[in-house]
């Protein structure tokens, strides 16, 4: 009786300790498992988030190639102010600033500039700021300043129309090289860096000392080895009849005008 009693004992601890080690055998698989797909898991999040690294880097060469590929549409002289922007990853500041002929309404050739530019360019390689200045001769921007709020714009471009025609009959030309000079030190003050590009005013019919006059600040403009856009080629002939149909009879550019002049100067900014 007392052997069949161990015996049965035995066979129940037998039982027992089997039963144990396969629950903690289960326990342990279980486990082993559950940390392989942790890792699995973590090793596979960890190459989509390098992956999507990689593939963002790339877009940004792309893009930084794209922009370095559009300095062939330029003109020499602006082609290191344009590198220089997008190294610096931000966009080129010109500024078109003049008289009555240099207008901010829609169609004149500042606006139709400012589209072809953007369209060119694009938003994140140029922005424009345009300024007319009407009905005010060199002589009174510079005393009433109104270019300095302008300057503190700090523009890496200044594309300008230094007042010829609204001068003309009212300042000496060596008043008008000192106003300019004036204005030019003012936005070189901000940025020692900036560019500047001067041209004349609209060209008039029959006009002589206009003409003598767009010719001194032609040498003045040379001279300091600024860009000078002598649009004036594009334009029919001063002494004949013709000017007049691309002017209106304040002697400001009307449509064909406009056309002429942006035309000109698409030319020298895009030459792709």
């Amino acid at each position: 009786m007392r052997k069949f009693v161990l015996g049965v004992l035995a066979i129940v601890t037998l039982s027992t300790l089997a039963g144990g080690k396969y629950h903690w055998d289960q326990r342990v698989e279980a486990v082993q498992v559950k940390g392989h797909t942790q890792k699995v898991s973590g090793y596979r999040t960890g190459v989509i988030i390098e992956e999507n690294k990689e593939k963002a880097a790339a877009e940004e060469v792309k893009k930084r190639l794209v922009k370095l590929d559009k300095l062939n549409y330029l003109p020499p002289e602006l082609k290191d102010t344009f590198k220089k922007k997008i190294e610096g990853d931000e966009p080129v500041h010109l500024m078109i600033l003049g008289s009555s002929s240099t207008p901010g309404k829609e169609g004149a050739w500042p606006k139709e500039l400012e589209k072809k530019l953007l369209d060119t360019y694009g938003h994140d390689l140029i922005k424009v700021t345009l300024r007319e200045i009407a009905e005010k001769t060199s002589q009174q921007v510079v005393k009433e300043e109104i270019h300095k709020p302008l300057a503190d714009m700090k523009p890496d471009i200044l594309l300008l129309e230094p007042f010829l025609l609204y001068d003309n009959g009212e300042i000496t030309m060596s008043n008008r090289i000192k106003n300019l000079e004036t204005i030019l030190s003012d936005f070189k003050k901000q940025n020692p860096e900036i560019t500047f590009i001067i041209q004349p005013s609209n060209p008039i019919s029959g006009a002589y000392y206009y003409l003598q006059e767009e010719a001194n600040l032609e040498k003045y403009t040379r001279e300091r080895k600024y860009v000078y856009l002598n649009h004036w080629d594009a334009w029919p002939d001063y002494n004949k009849s013709e000017l007049k149909d691309y002017l209106t009879e304040e002697n400001i550019p009307n449509e064909k005008g406009n056309k002429v002049w942006f035309e000109y100067l698409m030319k020298y900014f895009i030459r792709g």
